[in-house]
């Protein structure tokens, strides 16, 4: 359940948290509204390319009818991340993060007024398309019980803001062979706004099969963009 809203706070956790993220897997997934099964609103999918020392990753999502409505890129140099922009198409807002030395550029265009902000690097940098070659990095250490935290790109605040998972156990997510994680911001002002992420990660491959609770995709209910939890579902070629 989404707790309160106050103006654009909530999407200080993280432009694409939503995005479960997969560096080196290709994948299809659909994206349903908490508790509804029957019927997907978005699906997922990915690109991944490799020119000399530079990895590009795409992540896209389409409305249940076609239609693109984020798309999400990466460049990582040398398996560490350099630049990183999200586009919502239907909702006119662009963001973006460019790394240069000690320091990130960041960039937000939203209803066509733009904002830029130069700010100290935070390491380690996570951008969705790449969480998953972070949280396999650390998943031995996370199936022991410890805890893992790194820093993401939160788009409206433009600031690099710290996250921490954990393995919970007892979950109603628990399936055979995986291990549930949850993410939470380190703040706890910030998570005061946000309920948890659940993620669903097999214990041998890394690689995460479900994600559950806030999203910040957005569903247009009556002519309105609103924040919903929804429930993910991801398979691999």
């Amino acid at each position: 359940m989404i707790k309160a809203i106050p103006h654009k706070i909530i999407l200080i956790l993280l432009t694409l948290i939503f995005s479960i993220a997969y560096s080196n897997d290709i994948f299809h997934a659909k994206i349903y509204p908490e508790g509804d099964e029957n019927n997907p609103v978005y699906t997922h999918m990915n690109t991944i390319e490799q020119k000399g020392d530079s990895s590009f990753i795409n992540h896209f999502y389409y409305t249940i009818d076609g239609e693109l409505y984020v798309e999400d890129k990466v460049i990582l140099v040398n398996n560490e991340p350099f630049y990183n922009s999200v586009e919502f198409f239907q909702i006119r807002m662009f963001s973006s993060l460019e790394r240069k030395g000690d320091k990130v550029e960041l960039k937000l265009i939203d209803n066509a007024k733009e904002k830029n902000v130069t700010r100290h690097l935070k390491l380690p940098l996570v951008f969705a398309p790449n969480q998953q070659m972070a949280l396999r990095g650390y998943l031995d250490k996370l199936k022991k019980g410890e805890s893992a935290t790194f820093h993401i790109f939160a788009t409206e605040v433009l600031r690099l803001v710290k996250m921490k998972v954990f393995m919970i156990k007892d979950s109603k997510y628990e399936r055979e062979g995986c291990i549930v994680l949850q993410m939470n911001p380190k703040s706890k002002f910030i998570d005061w706004f946000v309920d948890e992420v659940f993620f669903v990660v097999d214990k041998e491959t890394g690689n995460i099969m479900e994600m559950h609770g806030f999203s910040t995709l957005r569903q247009k209910i009556n002519d309105k963009w609103e924040f919903r939890d929804m429930d993910f579902y991801y398979s691999y070629e």
